[in-house]
């Protein structure tokens, strides 16, 4: 204890006669059996935590004392829980800097104003630092939660929550019965048609989380003051700010504010489930379908994520009983480095007990990990879209989240004065590190693929078209069933074609006793009759052709596949349509579409082999044979299903209504599936190709990938 009990910054703060500001509110809360206090500045309705060892001190500071004579009584009256001279020397800073602190220095104006300004800074450069989760205050929300709380309280019980309930196993029952359909929604959900319907049910879904926020903060006693549009991600969304929430003293409720919007999604998700499986086609219930997917599948990627600082975080951290979670996650960490790696003697454990230690330890380096696996997440996923948004969001990240950190954790190295009797061992470490890491992605070989989507398709299917115009009457096949060559798949009728063929009949006898009745003297006109019979026989076997091209028959054995077909009954079919396909099931094929920015891997020496994953069943991994690799670009998509309206990723033109033209050229791979695999191949199923390369160097990858990612927008624009 007596290397953290001492700091060389003591001088600075010892001789300061201070206390805290008599504006503050202070209120008491207890973490794993150990007393915390909330110190609340009003005014700005920011809180302040710090440990009973900490509140201690700050407690017995008055005007008539010194620092250096707190602390020193401090630590003849709790000389095994006494705060260090570095632990008060932070504490004392940040509350200073959080206008908590009344000291007996001058009141310089110049002093209080540059203090103030940087406040300002330090503000505006915290939300910009944070610029992907933007939040700007508009409202106070209070007045018009305060008329809600009635209704609110009537159903915030133990019976509205078995009413809940009800309602939650009903719907469970619903997406049970509906889900292949639930599933097979999903593939448009990005689909142009489908994205402001998306939006609009995020921007419902956002709103009702937040309000079931506010709510249960009111009904806990805390002060909802400001209603704001959030940019998450550059997307405009409500938020509500409920941070009087965390000087609650009852655990339970802070746990029930952080929880209370996910409740409310999974509410509305019920209901919204529930009209969705009671309604046809539709914006209303499209709508629904988006607001079941956000209210449930986002909130366990954002919402629960205890990594970022969502509703998930407060409620891992009150759960875990660990106040400050993040920020002291943070210190550990450099704890731990100036402890057991640089080995200055002035390092101070922010945790209060070994096992707080290795949760704050895992929080801290899963949290950075994430984070850098979000943000680049999210750049690929913009810059898929909007290249020029893409790079500089990129241009931000690297600037606030790279360059930034960076520069400061040099500062420290260099500047650091805990750290001067270590220096040169921290510049041992810090180099050599660093080194070490480039030279790892530089050399070491990893793992290297790249993905590509397409389609199951049979190698002997033949697809239907009407031959001839007419009005279907009958299905004699169903789809699904199995048929054989001269099968009768189904019949149309034509009532003007059968009028036609009757008058070519009549025409036909008409002609026949004509010639009949004609003489031998009269040759010119038996060659006329004779002339008008063979064009009345050639109209009638027209006729009668397209007659016989009504009953469509199967031309090869195999499964008759014409989803829909039952719902065209009676309608009038016109002559090209398609109808359906007659698929041979005893051998599937996956035909892979990939872009030219990936076409160099295909015909290079690095390409060593693929598998194949199917959507709805991506657990089970299908092992590929041959690849055949059609040597010359391609235009046409073996399906509409991979077009970017259906929900595919390949753009397609504007003016085509099969979604088969794609904009851009593109190579067609057909790549043998293994029949043993256990999935069920149907035509046209969609899924993922894996093309497998030879191991490479990751600072490689990285740099062909976002050269990809360069070229494939630059020409798509």
């Amino acid at each position: 204890m007596a290397s953290e009990m001492f700091s060389e910054s003591w001088h600075r703060v010892a001789g300061v006669r201070a206390r805290l500001n008599p504006a503050a509110e202070v209120s008491r809360q207890t973490f794993r059996g150990r007393i915390w206090h909330v110190i609340r500045d009003p005014f700005t309705n920011q809180f302040f935590r710090v440990p009973q060892a900490g509140w201690r001190f700050i407690a017995r500071l008055r005007a008539d004392r010194t620092v250096d004579e707190v602390w020193r009584e401090c630590l003849t009256l709790h000389p095994e829980e006494a705060p260090g001279q570095q632990e008060v020397v932070n504490l004392l800073a940040r509350l200073n800097q959080s206008n908590l602190l009344v000291s007996d220095l001058p009141p310089d104006v110049a002093a209080l104003e540059e203090r103030r300004r940087q406040g300002e800074l330090r503000e505006t450069r915290g939300k910009w630092m944070n610029f992907l989760f933007l939040r700007f205050p508009l409202v106070d929300p209070q007045p018009l939660l305060n008329r809600f709380l009635p209704a609110f309280r009537a159903v915030w019980n133990t019976w509205g929550a078995v009413a809940w309930g009800i309602l939650a196993l009903f719907a469970a029952k619903l997406a049970v019965e509906n889900w292949p359909a639930l599933v097979d929604q999903s593939n448009g959900m990005f689909a142009p048609s489908n994205l402001f319907l998306f939006y609009l049910a995020g921007v419902v879904t956002k709103s009702w989380h937040e309000l079931g926020h506010g709510l249960v903060c009111r009904h806990y006693g805390g002060e909802v003051r400001t209603l704001g549009i959030m940019l998450l991600i550059l997307t405009p969304l409500p938020y509500i700010d409920v941070t009087s929430s965390s000087g609650f003293v009852d655990r339970r409720q802070r746990m029930l504010v952080a929880g209370a919007g996910m409740l409310f999604e999974f509410a509305l998700a019920t209901l919204a489930l529930i009209f969705w499986a009671n309604t046809g086609p539709g914006a209303l219930h499209s709508l629904a379908y988006n607001m079941v997917v956000l209210s449930t599948i986002t909130t366990f990627i954002f919402n629960i994520n205890p990594l970022i600082r969502f509703d998930g975080y407060y409620l891992f951290s009150d759960w875990l009983q660990i106040p400050n979670l993040g920020q002291r996650s943070t210190l550990q960490l450099k704890y731990l480095l100036e402890r057991h790696v640089f080995r200055t003697r002035f390092a101070v454990d922010p945790s209060e007990s070994d096992t707080e230690a290795v949760w704050l330890a895992a929080y801290g380096i899963a949290s950075g990990i994430y984070r850098v696996v979000l943000l680049a997440g999210i750049f690929f996923l913009v810059a898929g879209q909007f290249l020029g948004i893409g790079l500089a969001l990129a241009c931000i990240v690297s600037i606030i989240w790279v360059v930034m950190p960076v520069g400061k954790f040099f500062d420290y190295i260099f500047n650091e004065p805990a750290l001067e009797s270590v220096r040169p061992r921290v510049y041992r470490w810090t180099f050599g590190t660093l080194f070490g890491v480039l030279f790892f992605l530089a050399v070491v070989p990893f793992p290297n693929h790249f993905r590509s989507q397409g389609v199951l398709e049979a190698r002997n299917f033949t697809k239907i078209f009407a031959e001839t115009e007419g009005r279907l009457t009958t299905i004699t096949r169903p789809s699904g069933t199995w048929v054989k060559a001269g099968d009768v798949l189904f019949e149309m009728a034509d009532p003007d074609l059968e009028w036609n063929i009757r008058a070519s009949k009549a025409q036909v006898a008409e002609c026949l006793a004509r010639i009949q009745s004609v003489t031998d003297a009269a040759r010119v006109s038996l060659a006329t009759a004779r002339s008008e019979l063979a064009a009345a026989e050639t109209n009638l076997r027209y006729y009668e052709k397209r007659q016989e091209r009504l009953r469509v028959a199967a031309p090869i054995d195999g499964v008759w596949a014409s989803p829909g077909l039952a719902d065209r009954m009676g309608a009038w079919i016109r002559r090209g349509q398609p109808m359906g396909e007659v698929v041979d099931p005893s051998a599937f094929r996956f035909a892979a579409v990939v872009p030219q920015e990936s076409a160099a891997d295909l015909f290079s020496d690095r390409l060593r082999g693929a598998s194949v994953r199917l959507n709805g069943q991506s657990g089970q991994l299908i092992k590929v044979g041959h690849l055949r690799i059609v040597p010359a670009e391609q235009e046409i998509l073996p399906s509409p299903a991979l077009a970017w309206n259906n929900g595919g990723d390949i753009r397609t033109k504007k003016d085509d209504p099969t979604s088969l033209h794609a904009i851009e050229p593109f190579f067609l791979v057909h790549a043998d599936l293994d029949p043993n695999s256990r999935v069920s191949f149907y035509q046209h199923r969609t899924g993922l190709i894996r093309f497998n390369l030879k191991w490479e160097p990751l600072l490689s990858q990285w740099n062909r990938r976002l050269r990809q990612l360069f070229q494939q927008k630059v020409k798509s624009e």
